[in-house]
Formats: structure tokens, sequence, C-alpha cells
């Protein structure tokens, strides 16, 4: 009885080292970084788009879609993520 409850647990610590392992690592090649910052994967058009207007906003130049940015969610994540993420000076290199 007593190898038993070893051998369980020693079979569910594996179990969750292995699925542990498993985990998703960043793809660069995905990434969309702009200003850099990198603000994830896989991020659509729109959401690249108000990354691209809230960080100019930084610079004085106030840039929004303001139809897109209250009906599109990732358009204003994304201008909310440049606004809040990007360097003002960076941007102004540009």
């Amino acid at each position: 009885m007593k190898y038993m409850k070893l051998y369980s647990l020693t079979a569910a610590t594996l179990a969750t080292l292995a699925l542990t392992g498993c985990g998703n690592t960043p793809n660069p090649e995905e990434s969309f970084i702009y200003n850099g910052h990198n603000f994830g994967e896989n991020k659509n058009v729109n959401f690249i788009q108000g990354v691209k207007d809230g960080c100019k906003t930084l610079t004085g130049a106030y840039t929004k879609d303001h139809d897109l940015f209250n009906s599109n969610e990732s358009y204003k994540a994304g201008w909310e993520d440049g606004r809040l993420n990007c360097n003002k000076n960076e941007e102004e290199e540009k």
C-alpha cells in the first residue's frame, strides 16, 4: 500500500512536469513589435492601426479614428496600448 501511494505521487509529479514543459514560447516572427515595444502575437490590422495611432498621440499629434475606436474593440485596445506603452522619445525620432 505504501508503494502504491509513492508510485501515484511520483506519476502525478512527472505528469505535471511534463505538461508544464509544453508551454507556449513566444515566436518573434509572429510578434507585433512597434517603437521598441512587443505588443504580443497574432494582432489584427485594426489593433496594429490602433497602436500606431496611439503612439502618434504621444508626440502631441492627437490621432484617433473615433468611429473605429467606438465600434471596434481591437482598434480601441491597440490605441490604448499604444498610448500607454510607446516611448515618446523614440516616436519623435522616427
